[in-house]
């Protein structure tokens, strides 16, 4: 074997019947589907990732797969599963790593004789998937449900199958679609499309990027020209009230700025 060559062992727990799974007893399937699975984690979404070089052996142990595979491959492996060991978030590895580890905790959960197990034998780490555990996508507690207003024109609105509102935003020039249904279209009498609108939504928002997803209209909002002069006045009369005393607004702006 050449020296190139780096060993990572994955493990397949369950029961058949009454005794453990062994590679004597293991159906064509189930192998068939694990290797397919032990190759997506080793290649993960390395670029040009290929196994042509790599060997393999099936032991006892359930069923153990020891594979050896190139160094470089096998050291984006280790650094996942210590990304994963350490944190337990399945957004910190490659996707397609997380998606088999997933699959993986969903047919333990549903199976508690059920488990696997990945260990990287050069750095000695081992990932275990079993009924217990609770591997999860960190960035999901990111999302919180949020209301907002969005200003824009709408560039497109209606639709057969998903009734939806394309908008672009007037503050950052994004396209956003924002679902809703037939009956909140139908009942706006006015034709809507190009024009400068507001707009009340439901959403997830991400606490960190505060980029939008999931958006669903609560409703237009109404747009008027027409100036309440009452409230207006009201207004300008209690702004007079409140500045009755500053004689001079650039004098006062001073000596909160510490010019005087």
């Amino acid at each position: 074997m050449p020296d190139k060559l780096t060993a990572l062992e994955f493990s397949l727990h369950d029961v058949i019947g009454d005794k453990p799974l062994t590679p004597d007893n293991v159906d064509l399937p189930t192998l068939r589907g694990f290797l397919f699975e032990v190759e997506t984690l080793i290649k993960g979404n390395v670029d040009g990732a290929s196994l042509d070089e790599s060997h393999v052996r099936i032991e006892e142990g359930s069923v153990k797969v020891v594979t050896f595979v190139l160094a470089l491959l096998a050291a984006s492996v280790e650094a996942d599963v210590a990304k994963l060991d350490q944190t337990g978030d399945l957004d910190a590895i490659q996707p397609k790593r997380a998606e088999v580890i997933e699959i993986w905790q969903n047919r333990a959960h549903r199976n508690p004789n059920r488990s696997y197990s990945l260990s990287t034998v050069r750095n000695k780490r081992t990932i275990n998937v079993s009924k217990s555990s609770q591997l999860q996508h960190e960035g999901e507690k990111a999302w919180v449900s949020v209301e907002k207003y969005l200003t824009g024109k709408i560039v497109n609105i209606g639709g057969k199958q998903n009734p939806n509102v394309h908008l672009v935003l007037t503050d950052s020039g994004a396209t956003v679609q924002v679902s809703a249904t037939a009956q909140q279209l139908g009942a706006e009498k006015e034709n809507l499309l190009y024009k400068e609108m507001a707009i009340q939504v439901q959403a997830e928002q991400h606490l960190r990027t505060k980029s939008l997803r999931n958006l669903s209209l609560i409703r237009f909002v109404p747009q008027t020209n027409i100036v309440d002069e009452q409230a207006l006045a009201q207004l300008w009369k209690k702004g007079r009230e409140a500045w009755r005393d500053v004689k001079s607004a650039a004098g006062w702006v001073d000596a909160l700025r510490g010019n005087t």
